[in-house]
């Protein structure tokens, strides 16, 4: 059996290896977050404020539970998220509908996850953590299809269109032990994101007439930003456990081009323009329970709230002097999951959930989502583990995201376009395996 100091320099090097890979955009979940990270969390649904799950479930969702943590553990993880999306509209002409369905090309999308924490030792009652975990994002890649009218060529259509934005999250935490029944825990939350768009409705257009607007392409960019979470957790009894935790919104600075005035039609195409959109991430609360009757099962269930319509670059509506969208138009969500989990032997444990959301785009914000389709609602979760040594912990999960559509018109800066509808629909599968070291 590999010794610990092995153990330590596999791990480490591993890693290195995924934290260098940037989050890449996630199509599964709530909202625009992942429903759960690392594979036991996803698989038991995204379930586990009041749980002890390890370091990347603690750090993600309630610091408190580093004080749960025995030793040093160390966990890297990796998620492999298929998407299936398409776009359908709907123009209706005075020769009657025209309309087309175009599928999105967006490949396997690896999203990776790191954290390493340190229980109380020797009788004490503090206990430490950070991460890094690509937490959030979106994209879609659809090819400029003339058969379907919201992909026809700009200034008629949006053209080709893709999206990429990424966030990873990286807390520091702090988990404090006040005595036998509870436990407090704070995280600073630092935050790194790009975002890439082409074109982008979030800035103004170029337009030389009503209805002769084109919209620039703008490369990958770069934001920063700042936040934190508290939590709590109650255990009064070796059966139940209680907690809470508080996420604040995520300040970013705002992403900045330099890209190109964009119509043809004007005698500055082609020329130097900047742009600016600030993308925050919103505030959360989640609260939640845990129920162990014996040493092999145990039961997790949470509810959660995510704040999107107070979060810039998520507000709705459209700036009447320049025509940019102020934001995505997402609505605020409730998330609710469950997650069992079975000890089936001392080396297999079997896990499976069920994470149900609110869709964050609705018809009226279904124009200007075509690039972020989140319309996530019905996820069912599976998993393994297995304890292949005494120092290692491997751990695979599955979910499926089922299908979800939303309809909505055509929507400018005086309304809805009668006359035309615009579709998004999606389904996911996704694939984990997450590897936890006990040293």
């Amino acid at each position: 059996m590999p010794g610990k100091s092995a153990l330590r320099r596999t791990a480490f090097a591993v890693a290195v290896a995924f934290v260098v890979v940037a989050a890449p955009a996630v199509l599964a979940g709530n909202g625009h977050f992942i429903h759960g990270v690392g594979a036991v969390n996803s698989a038991m649904g995204g379930a586990g404020v009041a749980l002890p799950e390890g370091p990347i479930g603690a750090l993600y969702l309630n610091p408190a539970l580093l004080t749960e943590i025995e030793g040093h553990d160390f966990e890297f993880g990796i998620e492999l998220v298929d998407s299936q999306a398409a776009v359908e509209s709907t123009v209706q002409t005075p020769f009657g509908a025209f309309s087309g369905r175009t599928e999105d090309e967006t490949d396997l999308s690896p999203v990776p996850s790191f954290a390493w924490a340190r229980g109380p030792k020797d009788g004490g009652n503090v206990a430490f953590g950070m991460a890094f975990l690509g937490l959030a994002g979106f994209g879609t890649d659809y090819p400029q299809d003339s058969s379907n009218p919201i992909l026809n060529p700009q200034p008629a259509g949006f053209g080709a269109v893709y999206s990429s934005y990424k966030f990873l999250k990286i807390p520091f935490g702090v988990g404090w032990r006040v005595n036998d029944e509870l436990s407090l825990g704070f995280s600073f939350n630092a935050g790194a994101a790009t975002l890439e768009a082409r074109p982008f409705g979030g800035v103004a257009p170029d337009c030389s007439g009503p209805t002769t607007c084109f919209f620039p392409g703008l490369n990958e960019d770069s934001a920063f930003g700042f936040g934190a979470t508290v939590g709590l957790l109650w255990k009064p009894s070796d059966v139940w456990a209680f907690g809470v935790a508080y996420n604040t919104e995520m300040s970013f600075d705002a992403f900045d081009w330099n890209t190109t005035h964009a119509n043809p039609n004007l005698p500055n195409f082609g020329t130097a323009r900047s742009d600016e959109f600030t993308v925050d991430t919103p505030q959360t609360f989640t609260a939640g329970l845990a129920f162990t009757p014996n040493p092999r099962w145990r039961v997790a269930f949470d509810g959660r709230w995510i704040n999107y319509e107070d979060t810039e670059g998520f507000e709705s509506g459209f700036n009447p002097m320049t025509g940019a969208a102020a934001g995505l138009g997402w609505d605020d969500i409730y998330v609710f999951a469950l997650g069992v989990e079975f000890a089936a032997t001392p080396n297999v444990t079997l896990r499976g959930g069920w994470n149900r959301s609110d869709a964050a785009v609705s018809e009226s914000s279904a124009f200007q989502n075509v690039a972020s389709p989140a319309l996530f609602e019905d996820h069912l979760t599976l998993g393994l583990g297995w304890q292949a040594y005494e120092e290692l912990q491997v751990n695979l999960g599955y979910y499926h995201v089922f299908e979800n559509d939303v309809t909505g018109a055509f929507v400018g800066p005086f309304g809805p376009v009668p006359g035309t509808s615009v579709t998004n629909e999606i389904a996911v599968d996704s694939y984990l395996a997450t590897f936890s070291f006990d040293f």
